[in-house]
């Protein structure tokens, strides 16, 4: 979805905050890659202004669903979900005690994490089976404490241990209790419970949806080293056992139940020969049609798993009927792609290759030459290839011209199949584009090798940085230009870069004896000074006049452009609409000034200038009286950093002047800003007069 239909929905939602409404944008959030920017932050902070305490209980459940999408966390979003929680959660449990175990008022907890602590919350009750890895221990909840927030768990293997309940609703893993649910807990070596049995067991009993890493997990610290060793463990594990053979002995995987067991049985039957009939082509057209979204979510790797697997059972026609209806439901199959983002792709990551071969043979079959294309252009480096050979090479390469920023994967591929290409597609391992690559950040785990690589062409290959070199030409302004703000590299790796390539260019090193090498190295001392972080000085008196800034812009500018927005959308088609352009702007400088505001004000100390002891040496605080070449004297006041007057030789120690005379005794010699040279002929304390402008 488009940000113009997005900031639709925030309009409608603004004027007409409805069930129906709070829906769509709902949907449309789910599609946005990075949900946590703070476009749609202070978009939503406008929508949580209009909601009070006595919000429904959809507007309720849609700030908690918010907070599982992780969007930007503010203070304002946690009061409002502090508000939608209490509203939701039922009466036996809306207590104090299990509120701040949910973390609402903890910074560390994120939306996320408070999410799933609600979700363990509204699940755990006594009797329940739970499991904690920290602590490798299996309990039954016995009793669960309103006043002291802990919970009471009988061990497994004897006695009874209690838990903080933030701590349960956080790392407790909570399962049904029952018979067969014991079984995940009591473990033998050579039992009845295989690897494959306990994924299925796991993923029915728990009361909350666990992934198969998570599954694989309890099973380890279960198991090892107690039952089995670590290889013992991993044989297990990927082995299809005796109680999932009984359980389906004589059953066709075209008549599973669930995902799980969809799973267990093609790969019981992974070297069986059977061919789908028209009869077992309908059944798994209806199962997959069926199939609940939030089911192939949860269990990413089994859903392609089986994809992979039914590939060798079916035709192409069958295949295309069968696989249809997971477009949407599986979240690597979006029909949109603009839904692609790299989380939802990382599962091209996790499978086997001979996988990956399947899932891209049935995606073939149920997606448009052109889908592909663009959908290939996203994938980790692994996968290209296999998708290369599907794709016609014209539509692939038009797909990749057509991109902002290649990725690294892409560059990579393009160069080590480079003999196959055309030169026009080569000319896209631009320095450029190979800078813009490696300063990609968050990246998952599947493209984290391909940026490795890269980086290594880069600085060691003599052929790749003679291709760069090349593309360059006599441009080589373009070399420094790059690397001067480039974050992917130190300023040792840089200088090592320059000289290889000068080595290669004459012009660039011609370049870079002209100074240009110097400019760029200095880049990374800059860095390292920005990012330095001190308190600010500054006068009581200034201080409070920062408060009330602050206050008079929270509580009398923003409001007044809030209005202002009600105003201009009411006038109709916000494209065409200046008002409502310009309140737009003015609500953005406003956010960025409150913001920069808050976070200046955190570092504020306030200081009574009164108070200041001057000895030797000069401080914020000190009256400096300076000698020029001259014969003259001058005297300058130095205060905290939003006291300057200039005009009353008043000087901010922040300023140029105030940090050339700051930290000098008497007799130092100091060079002023204009370059002229002075004595520190006296240092003492402010004069009274002084002190009386910055008294509060």
């Amino acid at each position: 979805m488009s940000a113009i239909a997005i900031e639709d929905l925030f309009i409608t939602v603004a004027e007409d905050a409805s069930a129906a409404n709070l829906e769509k944008l709902l949907v449309a959030l789910k599609q946005v890659e990075k949900p946590d920017n703070d476009e749609i932050g202070d978009q939503l902070e406008l929508i949580f202004e209009e909601l009070d305490e006595d919000m429904s209980e959809e507007q309720a459940c849609f700030c908690l669903n918010l907070a599982r999408l992780n969007v930007k966390d503010h203070s304002i979003f946690r009061k409002v979900l502090t508000d939608a929680i209490k509203k939701i959660l039922p009466p036996y449990l809306n207590k104090l005690g299990f509120l701040r175990a949910l973390g609402l008022r903890d910074r560390d907890v994120s939306l996320v994490e408070i999410a799933f602590r609600y979700d363990n919350m509204l699940k755990l009750k006594n009797n329940m089976q739970i499991f904690f890895k920290s602590t490798k221990r299996w309990g039954i909840v016995s009793d669960i404490d309103t006043v002291s927030a802990s919970v009471a768990v009988n061990s497994l293997t004897g006695g009874a241990f209690a838990v903080p309940l933030a701590i349960t609703l956080s790392e407790g893993k909570i399962f049904e209790s029952s018979a067969p649910a014991a079984k995940l807990a009591r473990l033998t070596k050579n039992g009845a419970l295989s690897g494959a049995g306990y994924r299925a067991l796991a993923a029915e009993k728990a009361v909350v949806p666990l992934d198969d890493v998570t599954i694989e997990e309890i099973a380890y610290a279960t198991a090892v080293p107690d039952v089995m060793t670590g290889d013992e463990f991993k044989a297990w594990w990927t082995a299809s056992g005796s109680d999932v053979a009984q359980k389906n002995k004589g059953r066709q995987f075209f008549e599973a139940r669930s995902l799980q067991e969809l799973h267990v049985l093609l790969t019981k039957n992974i070297d069986s020969e059977l061919k789908l009939d028209d009869d077992g082509t309908e059944k798994m057209y209806a199962f997959f049609e069926k199939l609940n979204p939030a089911a192939a979510a949860r269990d990413v790797k089994i859903t392609a798993e089986v994809i992979s697997l039914l590939v060798p059972h079916g035709n192409d026609e069958q295949l295309r009927k069968i696989f249809e209806p997971l477009i949407n439901k599986a979240p690597f199959w979006p029909s949109d792609l603009g839904m692609i983002y790299l989380e939802t792709l990382n599962i091209w990551g996790i499978i086997q290759a001979k996988h990956v071969v399947n899932v891209a043979y049935a995606m073939n079959l149920v997606f448009s030459p052109e889908y592909l294309a663009a959908y290939t252009t996203c994938l980790p480096l692994r996968c290209l290839n296999t998708f290369g050979e599907i794709i016609d090479d014209d539509l692939l390469y038009d797909a990749i011209r057509s991109l902002q920023m290649c990725s690294c994967d892409i560059l990579l591929w393009i160069w080590r199949n480079r003999k196959k290409h055309d030169e026009e597609l080569l000319e896209l391992i631009s320095i450029e584009q190979v800078a813009k690559a490696l300063s990609a950040d968050d990246l998952p785990k599947a493209w984290t090798g391909a940026k490795r690589d890269l980086k290594v062409q880069l600085m060691d290959k003599k052929d790749f940085q003679k291709h760069l070199i090349e593309l360059v030409g006599e441009e080589t302004w373009v070399v420094t230009s790059i690397l001067q703000t480039a974050n992917f590299c130190s300023g040792s790796e840089c200088q090592s870069l320059l000289i290889k390539l000068s080595r290669l260019s004459p012009a660039l090193r011609e370049h870079l004896e002209g100074g240009a090498g110097q400019r760029t190295l200095g880049k990374e001392a800059a860095q390292k000074a920005t990012q330095q972080v001190e308190p600010l000085f500054t006068s009581v008196k200034s201080h409070k006049a920062l408060l009330a800034e602050l206050q008079e812009l929270v509580n009398v500018h923003i409001p007044e452009n809030r209005e202002s927005l009600k105003v201009a959308r009411a006038h109709g088609d916000f494209r065409e609409n200046a008002e409502y352009d310009a309140a737009k702007e003015r609500r953005n400088f406003l956010n960025r000034r409150r913001d920069e505001m808050e976070r200046d004000i955190l570092l504020v100390q306030p200081v009574d200038f009164e108070k200041i002891k001057v000895e030797e040496y000069s401080v914020v605080g000190s009256a400096v009286t300076i000698k020029l070449d001259s014969g003259k004297e001058e005297q300058y006041f130095l205060v905290g950093a939003c006291d300057g007057n200039p005009d009353e030789d008043i000087i901010s120690y922040k300023t140029k002047m105030g940090q050339v005379l700051m930290h000098h005794k008497a007799k130092d010699e100091v060079t002023l800003p204009n370059g002229k040279s002075c004595i520190i002929s006296k240092v003492e304390k402010l004069p009274e007069f002084i002190i009386e402008k910055l008294r509060d």
